[in-house]
């Protein structure tokens, strides 16, 4: 089916167009399985020469009918949301693969705007019934639900492994242009941007450490939420610029 297509690229499947994890068009070639001693997958491989991905690739009826697997791909940072969405997300049909790139795309052209500190596109306004720690004069730039705000604890070695810190409480977090703000089930919370000491990230959670106690904020990498590294991008534009920063 391929060969038969390829004098007009329209009609090609979208991954032979442009490669789906850096959206680098006429960069993708279409290969085959190398087998050793016999053992090994034939399905057909793509491989980028922008990004250097390799994929796995099953074509369908149509052009509109195909699978998607990455064997391997690049971990740079500017890449972390399609590595996290393709990369590591096994099988996937047409529509879910292209849902990721597009949303791979975006969240990419975002974390630029904001490490260019462009953040007009977040919206930022007061909330119209502000809660008792914010002031009505506080711009709301993100709010997340779930979040938790948790103390480190002190374990170390053997005790420290697999083992969760305690749970201060959980709630909905909004990020204002002065502070960060917790509405949790015990009370409410609101720390300071000036009081922000670090911001971690991994592919689970997002943490912004508060103060000297070991404080943090911390939200979990959910579908429909801000993904951890442009959470982080964020924090780290509206606090300080010498601010701690540690991201996979």
């Amino acid at each position: 089916m391929t060969d038969a297509l390829t004098t007009d690229a329209t009609l090609l499947p979208a991954p032979l167009r442009g490669c789906l994890y850096c959206h680098a068009e006429g960069t993708v070639t279409l290969g085959e399985s190398r087998k050793v001693l016999g053992i090994g997958s034939s399905t057909p491989l793509l491989t980028c020469s922008q990004c250097s991905a390799v994929a796995q690739f099953e074509e369908g009826a149509t052009a509109d009918e195909w699978r998607i697997r990455y064997r391997s791909a690049n971990h740079a940072a500017r890449y972390y949301y399609v590595w996290l969405h393709l990369g590591q997300a096994g099988w996937l049909d047409a529509d879910a693969a292209l849902t990721a790139s597009l949303y791979g795309f975006v969240q990419r052209y975002r974390l630029q705007q904001v490490l260019h500190g462009e953040l007009n596109w977040l919206r930022p306004a007061p909330l119209t019934d502000p809660p008792s720690l914010m002031s009505p004069s506080e711009l709301v730039y993100l709010t997340l639900n779930p979040a938790s705000l948790r103390q480190a604890s002190k374990r170390n070695g053997v005790l420290a492994m697999n083992s969760e810190d305690p749970v201060q409480d959980v709630g909905r977090c909004y990020v204002t242009d002065q502070k960060l703000h917790l509405l949790g089930q015990r009370r409410d919370w609101a720390h300071k941007l000036s009081e922000v000491q670090r911001v971690d990230q991994t592919e689970r959670y997002w943490r912004v450490y508060v103060g000297d106690s070991g404080q943090y904020y911390q939200g979990e990498n959910l579908p429909g939420q801000m993904d951890a590294q442009l959470f982080a991008a964020v924090i780290r534009v509206l606090c300080k610029p010498d601010l701690n920063y540690n991201g996979s």
